[in-house]
C-alpha cells in the first residue's frame, strides 16, 4: 500500500511524504503506482521548476518514497503557487484513492 501524507500549517502546506508501493500489481504493469508516482512527480517538478521554490527533495525508488519539504518563510506568492499545486495533487490523489482505497491511502495532518 502507499501512503501519501500531507502536512499543513494552517491552511498552508509544508511537507509532503510518499512511502510504499501499491501492490496493485507486478513491478512494471503497476498502472496505480504509475499514476500515483506520475502525479507526485508532476507536483514536485511544478513547485520546483515552475513555482521556483527550492523546496527539500528525496525519492527513492526501491523503497517508492517521495519527500516534498517546502522552506520555511515563503513569500507571499511563492505559498500561494504551492498551495496551489499542492492542493491540486491532493484532489489528485484522493479521487484516485477512491477507486483504488485497497492500495492508497491519503492523509491531511
Amino acid at each position: 500500500m502507499t501512503k501519501i501524507v500531507f502536512h499543513k500549517q494552517g491552511e498552508d502546506f509544508v511537507r509532503i511524504e510518499c512511502d510504499g508501493h501499491t501492490g496493485y500489481a507486478n513491478r512494471g504493469e503497476d498502472i496505480v503506482c504509475a499514476a500515483v508516482s506520475a502525479l507526485l512527480q508532476g507536483a514536485a517538478l511544478g513547485v520546483r521548476k515552475v513555482a521556483g521554490v527550492k523546496a527539500e527533495y528525496r525519492v527513492n525508488e526501491e523503497k517508492g518514497s517521495l519527500f516534498l519539504a517546502l522552506p520555511k518563510n515563503l513569500g507571499e506568492r511563492e505559498q500561494h503557487d504551492c498551495n496551489v499545486i499542492l492542493k491540486t495533487l491532493l484532489v489528485s490523489v484522493s479521487d484516485l484513492q477512491e477507486g483504488y482505497s485497497e492500495y492508497i491511502e491519503v492523509e491531511v495532518k
